[in-house]
């Protein structure tokens, strides 16, 4: 009988040996597993950590990136028996809003070589390990497990059935030097000049954190001339541009090890080196061969997520997605998601105030036509031209976009209102069309002339007319967004251009659907009157929302460029203006002598104004006075003292420090109010309810992707952070950076694994309210608007 069942433990372990039970926790699940089915004496075993993420959710490489924590193994091996440093498999950058992560995502297995004496005693041995991680999505969590493995210790072994998972581990590593020349250049930028035959890619990975700039687009130029035979395995010299992070200069670099010795691993062509630094030279100049695509810091993502951070360059304007939604590109959707939202947020954008002068356009359309009867066939005809205008120009949007996103550019939806210029000329656009539209002068949009339905209908005239409508429609579209679009765009960063295209008809088709229904369905349109002059003076109306449009396109544009640039604009309208109603009063409705000089006038008046409003090249983003605007400086997600929590702000224009009673104040030129943090603790958040203060509390970590966005894009910007001095609000912060009892037993206690968490107290409510992960300053605002 004992032989039996030895029998059956030695099948056991042929069976199972170098494999355990995986243990799952949360979003990971994790194992232990070797790469031969038994240890030998004398050798080299390797073992590895397997996590497998549920979709979506990531791990870290040994430099996190901007945030997240390295995973670690802790092995427990037997007497004599060593281990090295974990092999770690080159990463990929996890970008999400304005940072970017060094992580991994669906499976990854991290070897760990492991030295087996050589007097190990032939046998059965268990290894254990103890594994943490930390998994992030739209929250992090920290993950731990306890981990064991069964091994045999015998003269020879095999393959185990992971040894294809060890050999793929050991190719996404670098198993090469590549010898580097480090330059610095203008504008806070360093180089890595090297020399290796036919390169077409190289994206770089640096071992030390807070150097280089993780979500910087790296640009690779050829510095030498191909040779005249072309052949692919000459060397040749590149150099791989990057982007250092904010303040690091050649003092910072020598520090962290950046100018000598291993740097980093470099992906090139799928291949993966260690980068070593050495003594040289790397050059200047070359020729763009390709870019590792990345992110513009400085805009980073919109509030409430990357979906949303197509309007973060609007001048303030902001929408965002759906509280919960993941911050990640593309989400959690497929291309079938995305199209279905993106049909949805079309259909939506209709009803956006910014689109309201163009319905009104389609409903003369429409009433033109008569509804029924024998202007039917030319509404429908009208109805799929302005379909086809919606359809051409976001396609043309999409292809901005793609060749922008080519270039390294970090652009998303409303991406040219970040220009001062483009601003400028909307406005000047906006005052064409009001004054168009108010009867000042004729041009084109002959769907809305009175003067009968023939001049509605009439042939291609009206179907240009209808086309140039749908375009008309998506101009004035591009300062909104909807519900459902954010997810939608979000879903096209670093998307195929395929896939783009498909997400922008979709879009499209959503904006032009209920037009193209009404014009295959005209009877649908019995309720309109009939044509009369009621359409002149609806025309007349449709003017004021574009001047409104125009006042709000001021405003953004002082934002951007200052007061005097508002004045430009304002002086160039009128000479724009002036064009128009020279164009409209003499050349359009005079056939006299006086239509040549009243034209030069016109054309003279135009190209004053359009060159008078234009801002400079260089227009800045200060504000009104020409101080430069900054956003509320607040703590780091480490603690600001525990005075904060009874504090309040200081005024603006004091010195920009804390004192002791927790007052934070601002430096005399920037206008805004920093947030005061203190130290969270139950003590704090009870003595500030005695006291009858509201209190936010922000539970985070250094680490948390979701809470650094939410603190970089809405905690610490000026709107929020003046309501919080406003209605004199005790803000805590609860830093978890560190492992804290307390901080997890107060996240259990709401239902919570992990950061972020917030929450908000208001005076006669016992429970606080919880805010979703994902913030904007609309919904914390909206909070904030229920103090009393």
């Amino acid at each position: 009988m004992n032989k039996l069942l030895m029998l059956l433990l030695a099948c056991w372990l042929a069976v199972s040996g170098a494999v355990a039970q995986p243990v799952r926790v949360d979003a990971v699940e994790a194992e232990l597993v070797a790469a031969s089915d038994a240890a030998v004496p004398g050798g080299t075993l390797m073992l590895g950590l397997r996590l497998r993420h549920d979709p979506h959710w990531h791990s870290y490489w040994r430099n996190p990136g901007d945030s997240g924590l390295p995973t670690q193994l802790e092995l427990a091996l037997p007497a004599g028996w060593s281990a090295g440093e974990i092999a770690w498999p080159a990463p990929k950058r996890i970008f999400i809003g304005p940072l970017a992560n060094y992580g991994y995502e669906d499976e990854v297995l991290l070897p760990v070589p492991v030295r087996v004496p050589a007097g190990a005693a032939p046998g059965e041995v268990r290894i254990t390990a103890r594994a943490q991680w930390l998994m992030c999505r739209d929250v992090c969590i920290p993950g731990e497990a306890e981990l064991a493995l069964p091994l045999r210790v015998a003269p020879t072994a095999a393959p185990s059935p992971q040894a294809a998972l060890f050999e793929a581990a050991m190719a996404a590593g670098p198993r090469e030097a590549l010898p580097v020349r480090v330059g610095l250049g203008d504008g806070g930028r360093a180089s890595l000049a090297f020399g290796l035959a036919g390169v077409q890619t190289a994206e770089f990975f640096p071992y030390a954190p807070a150097l280089v700039s993780a979500p910087a687009p790296q640009r690779l130029f050829r510095l030498d001339t191909p040779g005249a035979s072309g052949a692919q395995d000459t060397p040749g010299r590149w150099r791989l541009e990057l982007a250092l992070a904010e303040g690091v200069d050649r003092a910072a670099l020598d520090k962290g090890g950046f100018l000598a010795g291993p740097v980093g691993v470099m992906r090139v062509d799928g291949r993966h080196y260690e980068v070593v630094a050495g003594p040289g030279e790397a050059g200047a100049g070359g020729v763009l061969v390709a870019t590792a695509e990345g992110r513009d810091e400085s805009r980073g993502a919109p509030q409430g997520g990357a979906a949303s951070r197509f309007l973060e360059g609007v001048g303030g304007g902001s929408s965002a997605p759906a509280p919960g939604a993941v911050a990640a590109p593309g989400g959690g959707l497929t291309l079938a998601m995305a199209a279905l939202f993106g049909v949805l947020g079309g259909l939506i954008l209709n009803l956006m105030p910014c689109v309201f002068p163009v319905i009104g356009l389609k409903v003369l359309g429409f009433a033109g036509h008569g509804g029924a009867g024998a202007g039917g066939g030319e509404a429908r005809r009208g109805a799929l031209a302005f379909a086809a205008g919606v359809l051409a120009s976001f396609w043309v949007l999409a292809a901005l976009l793609l060749v922008l996103r080519g270039a390294g550019q970090a652009v998303g939806w409303g991406f040219q209102l970040q220009s001062p210029a483009f601003v400028a000329a909307m406005a000047l656009l906006f005052v064409l069309i009001g004054l168009n539209f108010a009867g000042v002068f004729e041009f084109g949009l002959r769907l809305t002339r009175l003067g009968g339905a023939e001049a509605a209908v009439a042939g291609r005239g009206g179907l240009a007319g209808s086309f140039g409508a749908g375009v008309l429609a998506v101009l004035v579209a591009t300062p909104c967004t909807a519900p459902f679009m954010g997810s939608a765009l979000g879903y096209t960063l670093g998307r195929p251009a395929v896939e783009v295209f498909v997400v922008f008809a979709a879009l499209a088709l959503g904006m032009a659907l209920p037009y193209v229904i009404l014009g295959f369905f005209p009877r649908a349109l019995g309720w309109l009157p009939r044509p009369g002059r009621w359409m002149e003076s609806f025309r007349q109306l449709l003017a004021f929302p574009m001047f409104a449009t125009v006042a709000w396109l001021a405003w953004v544009l002082g934002l951007q460029a200052g007061v005097d640039a508002v004045l430009a604009l304002a002086l160039g309208a009128v000479l724009v203006a002036l064009a128009a109603w020279l164009y409209g009063r003499f050349v359009q409705a005079s056939a006299g002598s006086h239509r040549l000089l009243a034209g030069a006038l016109a054309l003279a008046s135009l190209a004053c104004g359009l060159w008078l409003a234009m801002p400079a090249a260089d227009a800045g983003l200060a504000p009104a006075g020409g101080a430069e605007r900054s956003p509320g400086a607040g703590a780091a997600s480490g603690t600001a003292g525990a005075a904060g929590a009874s504090g309040t702000a200081g005024a603006s224009g004091t010195s920009g420090t804390s004192g002791t009673s927790g007052t934070s104040g601002t430096s005399g030129t920037s206008g805004a109010l920093p947030v005061a943090w203190g130290v969270w603790s139950e003590a704090a958040v009870q003595q500030a309810r005695a006291a009858g203060r509201p209190v936010f509390v922000d539970f985070t970590a250094a680490w948390c992707v979701s809470c650094q966005v939410n603190k970089k894009l809405v905690l610490e910007r000026d709107p929020v952070a003046g309501a919080f001095a406003r209605r004199n609000v005790a803000t805590l912060r609860a830093d978890w950076t560190q492992r804290d009892p307390l901080i997890t037993e107060a996240l259990a206690a709401h239902g919570r694994n992990g950061v972020p968490l917030y929450l908000l107290y208001l005076p006669g409510e016992s429970q606080p309210r919880i805010l979703p992960e994902i913030l904007t300053s609309g919904l914390v605002l909206a909070a904030l608007a229920s103090i009393e």
